[in-house]
Parts: structure tokens; C-alpha cells; sequence
């Protein structure tokens, strides 16, 4: 088994046919470095979220992620971002190949790297997004921060906006 988990919130469709994948990124080990994972079992427990959209628990990032988002038209990934915010303030970061070939980093050389790799091999899905939570703590402690866990609710309606089931909200973070 890879460092990267292959789990699927059973809530989630599972299917060929699915076009969109949300891929939280990130260890619920490692305080708020799982926020990704409790967005995902946030949209999972919502039930708005369309057959045609995968939910998958990536774990921590590695190479393989670029396999991961393989076959799919669109890709939405979760994970603790330190870009210089408030505890619990978020961004959503689209068009991310083209963000990569400007030269930003997004959120670790693993993540970046494993999307470079996909664009180079071809299998990078046509429109990546990622959102990234500024975290208070990331170290070996279980749950998320006050701040980081206030934040789970609007990060979830923003994706769920993304993949058009639910009304716009007053306030998009881009």
C-alpha cells in the first residue's frame, strides 16, 4: 500500500462515469493538516453531492496523486495550505497548470510536482481547482483547530458551488 490512500467515503459514487473527483489531500493525524479529509466527509454527509462526483480521501501527497486524478474531466483537491493567512482563512486556487507554469507554489513541492507530472504525461484532468485552508498547527495531535473547523462549512459550499449543487454564496473566496 502506497502512502496515498485509496479509500472512497461510501457515500460516494463510484462509477466509470464519473467526471469530477474531490480529492482531499492531507493526515487527520496531524491536527489541522486533515481538514481535507473533514471537508470531504462534510460534502459526503450533505448528500448534494452528484453521482457523476467521486469523493476520495487521498491521505498524504505523493507522485501518485497525478495517477489518481487520471480519466477524470475536472479535479477539485483539499488540503492545508500555509500561504501566510489567518488560521482557518481559505482560497480557492483555479486554472492551477497555468498557475504552475508562472512559477507560484501552491502548497508543497509534492503536490506541485505531482501535477507537473500529470501535465506532462497527458493525464492531468482539463480543469484543476485546489482549495487551500490556512491551518493553526499541523503536528501529531488529532483534530482540527477552532478556526480551521469553523472554516469546513463555507470551504464545502464553495465545492459544492464548483460542481453545481448549490445556490452561489454572497462571499467566494478567489
Amino acid at each position: 500500500m502506497s502512502a496515498t490512500s485509496e479509500r472512497t467515503l461510501p457515500t460516494a459514487a463510484k462509477t466509470e462515469a464519473a467526471s469530477t473527483i474531490v480529492l482531499a489531500l492531507g493526515s487527520p493525524l496531524r491536527g489541522d493538516d486533515g481538514v481535507g479529509a473533514a471537508v470531504l466527509q462534510s460534502l459526503a454527509e450533505s448528500g448534494a453531492v452528484p453521482p457523476d462526483v467521486r469523493l476520495q480521501d487521498g491521505g498524504t501527497p505523493g507522485l501518485d496523486i497525478a495517477l489518481l486524478l487520471q480519466g477524470y474531466r475536472r479535479a477539485i483537491l483539499i488540503d492545508a495550505a500555509d500561504m501566510g493567512l489567518e488560521p482557518g482563512d481559505w482560497r480557492r486556487l483555479g486554472d492551477v497548470p497555468a498557475q504552475m507554469a508562472s512559477g507560484h507554489t501552491l502548497h508543497s513541492a509534492g503536490l506541485v510536482e505531482a501535477l507537473a507530472l500529470g501535465q506532462a504525461l497527458g493525464i492531468l484532468p482539463e480543469q484543476v481547482t485546489i482549495y487551500g485552508i490556512q491551518p493553526k498547527h499541523i503536528d501529531w495531535t488529532q483534530g482540527l483547530s477552532e478556526p480551521v473547523r469553523q472554516a469546513v462549512p463555507a470551504v464545502c459550499q464553495a465545492i459544492l458551488e464548483d460542481i453545481g449543487t448549490a445556490a452561489p454564496s454572497r462571499d467566494p473566496k478567489e
